[in-house]
Parts: structure tokens; sequence; C-alpha cells
């Protein structure tokens, strides 16, 4: 099972992640990109589920984690192909969150394989977090919420798309419980 995470800012696609990173038994296991130097994955092993789950991305002391902080459409799409060879794989991204482009191309080689999850936040509740976040980050500054706004429509737009257009399978996570339906997902999912 693939699995990407959809979400405007301050939706929870990273404490999402983080959440099951917490429940791997042992800890997780941290891969490193050989040429860079930089964490690119995170094997994971749930209980219940039966094969190895990779988390794609690094995700540090940062807030924010996922694909958003590996450069390069590319350096995605072979993390995807490397990784879903072990096993499950889940990633997320905010500038994936609303384009198909060329993950949902390669994604279509595992088809029935693919789930493309939103999450159903409300967007006062993600502004309010992403306000929070740069506070504790140290920005003062004013936030614009047009942008956190802006992409809503792009992401419901996506939405849409893979369910009438494309045919994919898409299921919209609950925010409050969305790391139990992951988690649930993979553990059914063989």
């Amino acid at each position: 099972m693939i699995i990407k995470i959809h979400g405007t800012s301050g939706s929870g696609k990273t404490t999402i992640i983080r959440e099951l990173m917490k429940m791997s038994d042992p800890v997780p296991a941290i891969c490193v990109n050989m040429k860079t130097g930089k964490t690119e994955a995170y094997i994971l092993h749930l209980p219940g589920v039966m094969k190895p789950v990779s988390v794609l991305g690094p995700y540090g002391a940062a807030q924010c984690g996922g694909l958003d902080a590996i450069s390069g459409t590319n350096n995605h799409v072979e993390l995807l192909h490397r990784y879903v060879e072990w096993g499950h794989v889940i990633y997320e991204g905010l500038l994936g969150s609303e384009c198909y482009g060329a993950m949902g191309t390669a994604s279509e080689r595992y088809h029935g394989d693919h789930l493309f999850a939103f999450l159903d936040t409300p967007i006062e509740t993600c502004i309010a977090r992403v306000k929070e976040r740069r506070l504790i980050a140290g920005n003062n500054k004013p936030l614009n919420e047009d942008n956190t706004r802006g992409r809503v429509p792009k992401i419901e737009r996506l939405k849409y798309r893979l369910q009438h257009e494309f045919g994919r399978n898409v299921v919209v996570l609950d925010h409050t419980r969305a790391t139990d339906q992951l988690y649930q997902i993979l553990k059914e999912s063989l």
C-alpha cells in the first residue's frame, strides 16, 4: 500500500507521520542518502502491520518534514520506486498536496495499491496552527493567510479529479483521528 497525505499548511500531515513514528517498534530505522548524507526515509515496524512502512523525507527537529525537504521531483519519484519494494510507503508534502504531477504519474504503476488521503481539517484550525508554529519559531510577523487559504480550493480540485477523472483510490481522513484511520488502513493491507 502506498499512501499520499494531502492537506494545506497546518492540516496535520507531519503530525500524523510523527505519531506513526512513535508507534514503531523498534525505533524507526533512518535511511540516509549516500550521496548527500541527508535522511531520505524512515522504516517503521508498526504492531499488527505485516510489512515495514517507509516514510519518505526527513523529519528532524524542524516543525515540518516530508518530501518538501527533498529537492527535485525526480528524486521523489526515485524514492517512491525504491522504497515500495520494501513494503508500504507513506509520503506527504505541502507542495505536492495540490497537484498530480510527476509523482501522480509515477504512482499509476501502483494504481490499485495507491491511496490518496485528504485531511478534512477546518481552515481556521489550520491558520491557528500555522500562527502557533511561527511564534514557536520566533517569527512574530503577521501571517498572510492568503497562501494557506488559497491552497484549499486547489487541493479540493485535485481530490475531485482523482476520484472522477483519474478513477484513483481516495479517502477523506477525519482530522481528529487521522493517525488511527491510517494505521487501520495499513493493518488491513497485505
